[in-house]
This record gives structure tokens, C-alpha cells and sequence, in this order.
């Protein structure tokens, strides 16, 4: 008796979103017989496939079976594929065929309509672009800047929880033009993670799952070179004739023509990224056909990606999808949240603010904090490094050109050093960072864009992750001017996780379940808490995994209940920006909510409570703040070449100062101040060693603030010495000095860290004398004199 092959299942995800626009881009590829899928997984020849061609929206386009009658993969980026011989078709498909050949050969069309699944929705399809028009992304696979003023809520990006992923076939790019050099390649490498795919419903009897594939664009043949006609579907295929002239070969070729080398695309407009890094998921955007529009991101086509870093069992580095799945299958090799510690140093004050980090902190050989995984001490910075790198690589594959330009979002409440740390992290990464923009303000780009505002007062509550940043904005038109802004760095959406991963400890506890020993062993508990806060975004009542075979309920007013102080702490924050400037609600003319956790309908009940005034409900609070930086990006690309472009007027949000001999906090720059701005400190000096240091932050002591370094020389003369101080528009620190008896030059930062013995040292030998407690014209009312003009 013969065996039939076993059917390997296999759904093929495409870039187009008709099928019109596949007939058109990919037609040539596709015969009666049998179809080339440009790939860089191949199946190995002989294997027999039960394959489902879908388009980007998911609506059904071929269906059936075939085997693999050749197999290559070229390691250069050229041709590198499969050819599919069809056994088995349905209905459908054969019509699309039809189509396809009919469309090749110049017949009339047969109707579109027969071509279609009748269960799938027809899709709408763009208008195509010029021939003229630069190269550009498929708009198919680019979610749009806003959504409609019509929805009530912005839909979640539908993607599954972080305990479900399962392992995946190996990654295949995301589709684009063939670049004229082959992209960078990540400076990782990563374990990819799918999505568990919909079952594969073929004529035979269904697989369980289908891995999901996504096809590298394979031109059609040029003109001399036209497709030959296939047999039927079901019959086998014969040897192609050989061909004479230039197109001759020895070799038996396959059903289709497809070129060994895919033709370099022409260089496209130069584009600056727009990039979000965020404390739960980081998302690329670029400016696109008049819109901010969000690039698919990797191995699973998502609109984000985790922000993870992790080790695999074989000491490799991973980060992104790779460490979310690592952290799957052994919690202990991989952390979450580590944005929140990006440029602090382990002695940090903000760390204590902290409560339950699910992650194990240790210091650095400079004295930054750093995570440890698997005996490693893993440094932020190049956390942050990495996972820009695979953003900036998987945009340059997406756009077909290398991109090395990026427009940064940053914390409002990140202060000059977590700044510097953030650049220079790109930097090694291979991006110039033309600015840096709090995301606040970029999520106000995203939300003005195209309203044509005129001098309208928009207040953002960006609720994120890892913080709460509170701004109040003057929009006219795409030129933004920053009001006030205030933030709190200890309240975001890893602490509603903890208070229901803290719930879910009792629950453990009541059945007997094993407890979390380490702090990386309540990663499963926070990700099954994270995914039970956002499906109760939207439902009464949801389940949650605590162990194998284990769950729980869990309701929304249970859940508000545990998290009820966590939201009242958003409308205080919130009204003391507000009364910061002598604001009321009723001054502002709209109130905009962004950022994961502010899906919570408990902080959104609050804050129009609080407020007395509707929040917008028509903004992605997920994507505007990539979405803005992207609308920045561009702004910069049309100032440079001459054209008028977005104007933004930031403030600074964390007071910056130096420290007299007392330890008490001497502000240079009050929150507030307008950036860029200048100052310069002179201060009476004598011949000895000269040392200042210089701290940034709220409280009045300076060893509650975040250190920033110090200045230290050794002076010759009496005299006066001045301090330069300069902060640029993203509010980096830069610093000069003009001694007795030199010129102006540099002046660097000795960042070590120091423990509070040692900072208290610096303090003594401060040139500023400790200041009598009261005095009621403020902290430098001692030394308004000898400050100069900003």
C-alpha cells in the first residue's frame, strides 16, 4: 500500500492588501502549476505542503496543496526561494489563476469576484503610486497615524500574551524592495517568536497549526524573458526547453522564471525614524504618504516589540521577542523594565522609589545600575544599543535602504545623564540623533497633525509602563510650545501589575502552589497580570493562568479595587501640573490620554472626574508617541532642504543645580526653564583644588537627587572662576569653564560613582558656602548676582 507524504502545513502571509495588487506584483510568479515563494527558509525539496496564501488584512487568496520541486538559498541576498508544484486546488484559487495568466498574457480579465473566498470581506486597496513616485513601504503593512473620531476606543493591537508564545520556524524578513546594499544585519542575534497561527483548513485533513511565513518580493522576469505557461494544476512538470543567446543554460529550471538577482532598487527620499523605546514595548514609525505610519516590527510582524533583554541556556545575548520567549521557558534568564534604570547609577536615590523590580540589580564596573542574568552582569546601555539596533535594522530592510537617522523619544522626567546614556546607546547603534523629543510633546505632534489648531491648549497625560509624565501644550498648527510639564517616575503600568501580581501570590499561596524565591521567578505572574489588566480593559471578568492547569478569576472591580491609589495618584500628579501655572481645566480646550495603562477605564473614569472634562478618545495611545517622533523626523528633512517645518519649544523638567557645602541644592536651571538655555556661575576662588559637584532633581538635599558628577581643578591664582552651563534643546548638559588666567574651554564631567560618604566629602570642599536655612527670595538669593544673562 503507498503512504501518502505527510502534508507539512504552511500560511504565507503577503504584503498586499487586494488581490488585484498581487496580480500586479506578483503575478509573474505564479502559474497554473505552480508558484516561486521568495523566501529565506526554503523546504527542503519533495516536501509535501498543505499551503493557504493569505493577504495582509488576513482575507484568503490560494488554498491547496503541492510539493516542493526546488529549493535554494542564496547566502549573497539574491535568489533564495521555493518552487511549489500544485497537487490540489480549490475552486477559488483556480479562478485567481485565471486571472493571473489572463493578466499576463493581455486577455480580458475574468470577473474578480469568482477569484474571492466568499467568506473573506473584500479589502480596499489603495490607489497604486505613480511609476515616478520614490520607492516606498507597501501601505498595506503600515497601520495609520489616528484613528477615527467615530470609535469610542482605540482598538489594542491584537497580539498574544506574553506566557502563550510557543516556538516558531526560522524568521523570514519582512517583505520590501530589494535595497541596493544588503541591510545591516542585528548586533545580536535573536530566537524568534510567533504567534500561535489560525488552523490550516485544507481539502485533506486539517494540521493543527500553520507557521506563518512571510515572502520576499520576487520582481517579475524582464521583458525578454516572458513566463512560460504551466500545465494544469495536478499534472507533472516537464523540463523547460533550453533556451538559446545570452538566456541559454544547461541546467533543468523550474516551473518559473525567476531571476538569480534581485534588481537594486533605487535609493528612496531620505527618511529619520521615529522611535519610541519603551519600558513594555518599543515601536519604530516613519513618515509615509502624508501620515505617520508604524513599521512592522520583528519576527512576528508586530507593531512592537518587547523591551526585554535575556540570556539563553548557551550564554547568548538576546533581547526583543528572543528574550520574551526565553523568559517563557526559564524566567531567570531574562528581565523586564530595565528603561526605568537606563542612565542611573546603582547608588541612585529614584531606586528606592521602586517597588518589587522583577529583576536582580547589581552595578557596573562604573558604578551604573545593571541587571544580572545567569551570572552576567548585563549593562542598560547596551540593552538599549542592541534593541536599536534591531529597530533600525528591521525599519532598513522594511524601507529598502539603509536608515541611519532617528528622532528619539525620550521620558520627561529622564534627566541629563539618562539622556546622554540614551544617544549614546544610538550612536552604537548605528543611528545619528538629529533630536530628542519627551514623549509627551510627540504624542501632541501626533494628535495635531493635519487639525490645523490654532493656539489651542492641549493637556497629554502619558501613562506609560514605567512612568506618569503630565505636560501641558500650546498647539498652532504643527509649532508646539511645552507650557509646564511634571512627572512621577514610580508610577506606571509595572505597578498596577505588581499589585495584581501581589493578588495572584495569595491565590498561589491558598492552593498550595510553588512561590516566587527569586526576583526573576515573578516574571510569569507580572506577564499573566499584565495580560489580565488589559483584557479586563475591555471585559468584566477574565481568567488567570497560575500554573499549569491552574486559574484564577479575576474581575475589573476586583482589579480596580487593588489598583484604586494608583489612579488617584495620576489625578494628583495631573492637578499639580495644573496648578503649577495657574491652570484650570476649563483653560484647556482638550485633554489627551496615552500610553499602555492609560487603556485602564479606572484611570480614565478618574481623570474626567478629576478634571471635570471628556478625555480624547481619538488618539492611539500606543503608537502616538513613535507616531510624533516620525512627524518630527520629517519636519527636520523639509527644514534642511530649505522648505518651513514643525517648531517645538520644550521646557525642562527636573530642576538642575550643584551642591554648596552643606548638601543642600543650589539650583542653576529651575523646571521650567526654556530650552536651550545658558547660564554661567561666577564664583571667588583661591589657589588649591577646585571642586564642584553637580546633581539634578526636585529635593532640596542634594543627596536625594540623581548625581551627576563633578568638576574638579586645581587652580593657581586667586580670582573668579566661571562655570558655563549649557543645555541643548533635548536638554543634554554640556559644560565650560573660564579660570584665572585662561580661557574658555571644556570643562569634563568626572562621572564615577560615589556613595554618600563620598559625595558628602565633595560637599565640604564646595566654593559655595552653605546658605542660612531662611531666606524668602529662594535657594540662590544668595547668588542672583553673579549669575549672568541665559
Amino acid at each position: 500500500m503507498t503512504v501518502a507524504p505527510k502534508l507539512i502545513p504552511l500560511r504565507i502571509r503577503l504584503p498586499y492588501t487586494t488581490d488585484e495588487e498581487f496580480i500586479d506584483k506578483y503575478g509573474a510568479n505564479v502559474a497554473r502549476g505552480g508558484v516561486f515563494i521568495a523566501t529565506r527558509a526554503p523546504k527542503e525539496e519533495g516536501t509535501a505542503l498543505a499551503f493557504e496564501f493569505v493577504l495582509a488584512g488576513g482575507a484568503r487568496l490560494l488554498r491547496g496543496e503541492g510539493i516542493v520541486v526546488k529549493a535554494q538559498l542564496d547566502e549573497g541576498g539574491g535568489r533564495s526561494g521555493m518552487t511549489v508544484r500544485f497537487t490540489k486546488l480549490d475552486a477559488p484559487s483556480k479562478a485567481l489563476l485565471d486571472r493571473v495568466v489572463a493578466r499576463r498574457n493581455g486577455e480580458p480579465l475574468p470577473s474578480p469576484e469568482v477569484s474571492a473566498p466568499a467568506e473573506e470581506p473584500p479589502q480596499q486597496a489603495p490607489a497604486p503610486p505613480s511609476p515616478a513616485a520614490p520607492v516606498a513601504p507597501p501601505p498595506g503593512l503600515i497601520r495609520k497615524a489616528t484613528v477615527p473620531a467615530a470609535v469610542s476606543r482605540p482598538p489594542a493591537p491584537v497580539e498574544p500574551p506574553p506566557m502563550a508564545r510557543g516556538p516558531t520556524p526560522t524568521p523570514v524578513p519582512v517583505p520590501l524592495p530589494a535595497p541596493a546594499a544588503p541591510p545591516p544585519e542585528p548586533m545580536m542575534s535573536f530566537r524568534p517568536v510567533a504567534p500561535t497561527p489560525a488552523p490550516f483548513q485544507a481539502p485533506a485533513p486539517p494540521p493543527a497549526q500553520a507557521p506563518v511565513h512571510e515572502v520576499l518580493p520576487a520582481p517579475a522576469p524582464p521583458p525578454s524573458a516572458p513566463t512560460p505557461e504551466a500545465p494544469p494544476a495536478g499534472t507533472p512538470l516537464a523540463p523547460e526547453p533550453l533556451r538559446k543567446g545570452p538566456e541559454f543554460r544547461s541546467r533543468r529550471r523550474s516551473v518559473l522564471e525567476v531571476p538569480d538577482r534581485l534588481p537594486a532598487a533605487p535609493a528612496g527620499p531620505e527618511v529619520v525614524l521615529g522611535i519610541d523605546l519603551g519600558t513594555a514595548q518599543s515601536r519604530v514609525a516613519v513618515f509615509h504618504e502624508g501620515e505617520a505610519q508604524l513599521i512592522p516590527v520583528g519576527d512576528t510582524g508586530a507593531w512592537a516589540v518587547p523591551s526585554m533583554m535575556g540570556v539563553s541556556a548557551a550564554g547568548h545575548l538576546l533581547a526583543g521577542e528572543a528574550a520574551q520567549a526565553e523568559a517563557t521557558r526559564a524566567p531567570r534568564h531574562a528581565a523586564t523594565g530595565l528603561k526605568r534604570l537606563l542612565g542611573l547609577r546603582a547608588s541612585s536615590p529614584r531606586l528606592r522609589g521602586f517597588v518589587g523590580l522583577p529583576l536582580t540589580l547589581t552595578a557596573d564596573a562604573s558604578g551604573d545600575a545593571s541587571v544580572e542574568l545567569q551570572g552576567r552582569v548585563l549593562s542598560l546601555g547596551e540593552f538599549a544599543a542592541h534593541l536599536l539596533g534591531e529597530l533600525r535594522a528591521t525599519a532598513s530592510a522594511f524601507l529598502g535602504r539603509d536608515v541611519t537617522r532617528a528622532v528619539l523619544c525620550v521620558p520627561a522626567y529622564f534627566d541629563a545623564r539618562q539622556r546622554a546614556v540614551l544617544r549614546e546607546a544610538a550612536e552604537r547603534a548605528g543611528l545619528t540623533v538629529p533630536r530628542m523629543l519627551n514623549a509627551p510633546v510627540a504624542a501632541t505632534l501626533a494628535y495635531g497633525h493635519g487639525r490645523g489648531l490654532a493656539r489651542k491648549r492641549v493637556l497629554v497625560v502619558d501613562l506609560g509602563g514605567g512612568g506618569l509624565e503630565v505636560s501641558v501644550i500650546q498647539v498652532t498648527g504643527d509649532d508646539l510650545e511645552v507650557v509646564t510639564t511634571g512627572w512621577d517616575a514610580t508610577l506606571g503600568g509595572m505597578d498596577f501589575d505588581a499589585r495584581i501580581a501581589e493578588a495572584l501570590l495569595g491565590e498561589l499561596r491558598d492552593r498550595g502552589l510553588p512561590l516566587p524565591e527569586h526576583p526573576l521567578d515573578w516574571n510569569p505572574l507580572r506577564a499573566a497580570a499584565e495580560t489580565a489588566k488589559v483584557a479586563l480593559s475591555e471585559q468584566e471578568e477574565t481568567s488567570v493562568p497560575l500554573a499549569p492547569g491552574v486559574t484564577a478569576s479575576l474581575s475589573r472591580e476586583r482589579l480596580e479595587a487593588l489598583t484604586a491609589d494608583l489612579a488617584h495618584r495620576v489625578t494628583e500628579v495631573t492637578r499639580q501640573v495644573l496648578e503649577s501655572s495657574a491652570l484650570t481645566p476649563q483653560g484647556l480646550d482638550a485633554v489627551v490620554l496615552v500610553g499602555g495603562q492609560s487603556r485602564a477605564p479606572l484611570v480614565r473614569r478618574r481623570l474626567e472626574e478629576s478634571l471635570g472634562v471628556p478625555v480624547r478618545a481619538d488618539v492611539d495611545p500606543l503608537s502616538a508617541a513613535a507616531q510624533g517622533a516620525a512627524l518630527l523626523g520629517r519636519s527636520l528633512l523639509e527644514i534642511e532642504s530649505g522648505k518651513p517645518g514643525a517648531t517645538i519649544s520644550d521646557v525642562l523638567s527636573v530642576p538642575l543645580g550643584v551642591a554648596d557645602q552643606g548638601g543642600a541644592f543650589r539650583r542653576v536651571f529651575e523646571r521650567n526653564t526654556r530650552l536651550p538655555a545658558d547660564k554661567t556661575l561666577v564664583l571667588p576662588v583661591t589657589p588649591g583644588p577646585l571642586t564642584l559637584a553637580l546633581f539634578q532633581g526636585t529635593s532640596l538635599l542634594a543627596l536625594e537627587n540623581e548625581y551627576l558628577g563633578e568638576l574638579s581643578f586645581p587652580l593657581e591664582r586667586a580670582g573668579e572662576a566661571e562655570f558655563h552651563f549649557s543645555l541643548s534643546q533635548d536638554g543634554i548638559l554640556s559644560l565650560e569653564t573660564t579660570l584665572p588666567g585662561a580661557k574658555r574651554q571644556p570643562a569634563p564631567l568626572a562621572s564615577g560613582d560615589l556613595d554618600d560618604a563620598g559625595k558628602e566629602a565633595l560637599f565640604a570642599r564646595s566654593p559655595l558656602p552653605s546658605e542660612p536655612e531662611a531666606r524668602p527670595s529662594g535657594l540662590f538669593s544668595g547668588l542672583k548676582k553673579l549669575f549672568g544673562k541665559r
